[in-house]
């Protein structure tokens, strides 16, 4: 079936059998026969033919729609496959944090090209839980993330790339807003906006350990599941939370960022690897994240 749907696209591309048959180096009549034979399998036509050539129907559409990232997939991961049996991988596939990434992650896939301009990057913007999932199941080469996420699991090589501060996010009109840095017994008794755990796991116990070092235990009001959420819950709720500051950009209106001044106030950036020998690739990324 994957030659006949294979068949189809290329029809659907070029607008006729005939224009389709000269470009996949096929003859015509068996061109045909591939769709007809695929038309049948689903049980309706693909397409409307006319003297101005072939139109896909609403069907051949839908087919086009539900099949045609299936196709390009497969040929990735046979690219893939095949490169891995013969030695080279064109392909590395790069999970990160997508606050992180600009500061840490850029500069080393800079590098990376510059060593390997053929090697094809796929990157993926994702939560710390979806990185391991993806790692765990095979998705992922390489991971950015942070020391929550790292502690959850020793199946992966694992090497620190940064050590960072923290900075307290705070509403606008707090009273605190507008010193520019605080320590964090100065939250002692402020509402606290958490993160959701299957999102961001650890996260919430690592703001715990760091309020606990101050001198008070946290009120969690809200878990949210994204870092824009938590800035609007800030502003909404007149809360407060605790974030790593490897965040460069400005904060959105209605909040402030006030630096820790405690020095054992730190979080960690990570990257992690499948463990094994790996590819050159693979390997080189994770030395020069954070360098």
């Amino acid at each position: 079936m994957l030659d006949r749907i294979r068949s189809f696209l290329a029809v659907l591309e070029a607008g006729s059998v005939n224009r389709a048959a000269r470009q996949l180096g096929i003859a015509q009549p068996t061109l045909s026969r591939h769709i007809q034979s695929l038309e049948q399998e689903i049980g309706g036509p693909l397409f409307e033919r006319d003297n101005k050539g072939m139109l896909p129907t609403d069907l051949g559409f839908h087919l086009r729609d539900s099949f045609e990232p299936i196709i390009k997939n497969y040929d990735l991961a046979l690219a893939d496959v095949c490169a891995f049996a013969q030695g080279r991988q064109q392909q590395l596939r790069v999970g990160y944090l997508g606050m992180a990434a600009s500061k840490f992650l850029n500069p080393a896939l800079s590098k990376l090209k510059a060593a390997h301009p053929d090697i094809q990057l796929l990157l993926f913007d994702q939560t710390p839980a979806e990185q391991l999932q993806a790692l765990q199941a095979g998705k992922l080469d390489v991971a950015l993330i942070g020391q929550e996420g790292a502690a959850q699991t020793n199946d992966f090589y694992k090497r620190r790339a940064a050590k960072l501060g923290v900075c307290a996010a705070l509403p606008a009109e707090h009273p605190l807003a507008a010193e520019p840095e605080l320590s964090l017994a100065q939250l002692k008794g402020e509402r606290f906006i958490g993160v959701t755990p299957k999102d961001v796991p650890g996260r919430n116990h690592w703001m715990s350990e760091l309020c606990s070092q101050a001198g008070f235990k946290p009120r969690f009001i809200r878990n949210s599941e994204s870092v824009t959420e938590t800035f609007t819950l800030i502003a909404g709720e007149n809360a407060v939370t605790l974030l790593p500051d490897y965040i460069s950009s400005p904060p959105p209106p209605g909040v402030v960022f006030c630096r820790l001044t405690d020095k054992w106030a730190h979080w960690e950036l990570f990257v992690l690897r499948q463990r094994g020998r790996g590819s050159a690739p693979a390997r080189q990324l994770v030395d020069w994240i954070g360098i």
